[in-house]
């Protein structure tokens, strides 16, 4: 019998899917980061694109599975209470067991608490989603069949100054505060990570953070991120600190209308050209990002040496285009889906 790809149900071809609503379809029992009927759902990390429908999936799915880093995130960050008579907690490295099919994440190097999934069936296929994920923090883990982020799938979307753009982030910032204040803009988990490459980069002044930026970094230190010391912008001694030279640090939202003097600086995964690019007076892009870049998609699918390639065409990215890579320059069955 042909499954609605037109695979026979049977062959690997037919243990992974993405549909229409984002959900990735992993063996028999389990969706990632989208909601559909199924036993199983896995939620790879906090970010708003994949933790779609989460409500419908604890109304209508057995368990919901996530590292526990990612169930405080979510909580914190969107102020949704996960109903724990669901909740499966599940560190890297450990197996669950779900019918005849075994479950396991693992690190995916993006955010904190992000994971890669990987479903071992009852044939014995090893069928991987590797989410949103970073090399070289990501383990590369062996598949038979892969589905995979494709966010810089464009062959252009390549940074051959990746490893410099922290160096010169440190630098930037140093040089800025010689003239007052610095604000930086970002998403949750990349902002947090900033406050520990300043420190550790040498930066003393203080870190002020708004209060759900600090919240999300207290649970990113809590789950061991050297993130040095920073401060609750609106206590008494962050009042007190913004009186002088300090970094702030903002999501992206509130870089509209922000009326804060000094430098700003917007972290951007979409700068491809320099580390650094002014872009106004007194504001710059640092080309940071948690994402692998098509480089690294590329080298990630010849060492996990899969028969087949499923490319992520429902987020924001180049699915079609990275498929085609893949094909040109693997050799690999790939294809883009929903």
């Amino acid at each position: 019998m042909l499954d609605r790809f037109g695979f026979v149900q049977n062959d690997l071809r037919s243990k992974a899917m993405i549909t229409r609503r984002g959900a990735i379809l992993l063996g028999e029992n389990f969706a990632a980061d989208a909601h559909e009927d199924r036993a199983t759902r896995v939620v790879t990390h906090a970010h708003a694109d994949h933790i779609l429908d989460i409500d419908e999936s604890f109304r209508r799915c057995d368990r919901v599975v996530m590292t526990p880093a990612t169930s405080e995130l979510i909580e914190s960050i969107y102020g949704i209470k996960l109903d724990p008579s669901k909740l499966e907690l599940l560190d890297y490295g450990k197996s669950m067991g779900f019918g005849d099919e075994r479950l396991t994440l693992f690190q995916a190097g993006h955010i904190l608490g992000s994971a890669q999934v990987l479903v071992e069936t009852r044939e014995g296929y090893r069928i991987l989603y590797t989410g949103d994920f970073k090399l070289p923090e990501a383990p590369i883990i062996n598949s038979d069949l892969l589905v995979m982020e494709a966010t810089y799938g464009n062959p252009s979307c390549t940074r051959p100054f990746k490893y410099l753009v922290e160096k010169e982030l440190i630098s930037l910032v140093e040089e800025s505060l010689r003239d007052g204040p610095v604000h930086i803009f970002g998403y949750h988990g990349k902002l947090q990570e900033v406050a520990g490459i300043l420190r550790r980069g040498g930066i003393r002044e203080p870190i002020l953070m708004p209060r759900k930026v600090y919240a999300v970094a207290k649970i990113c230190q809590k789950y061991g991120m050297e993130l040095g010391d920073f401060l609750l912008a609106e206590s008494e001694e962050g009042k007190g600190a913004s009186e002088g030279s300090y970094v702030g640090l903002y999501h992206m939202r509130a870089a509209q209308g922000f009326e804060g003097g000094g430098t700003r600086i917007y972290l951007s995964g979409w700068e491809f050209e320099t580390p650094v690019k002014k872009v106004g007076k007194d504001e710059y892009e640092v080309a940071l990002s948690d994402h692998s870049d098509f480089e690294q998609l590329i080298e990630y699918v010849e060492l996990s040496d899969p028969k087949y390639v499923i490319t992520d065409d429902f987020r924001v990215g180049d699915a079609k285009a990275l498929a085609k890579e893949i094909r040109k320059r693997l050799g690999k069955q790939a294809w883009s889906m929903p």
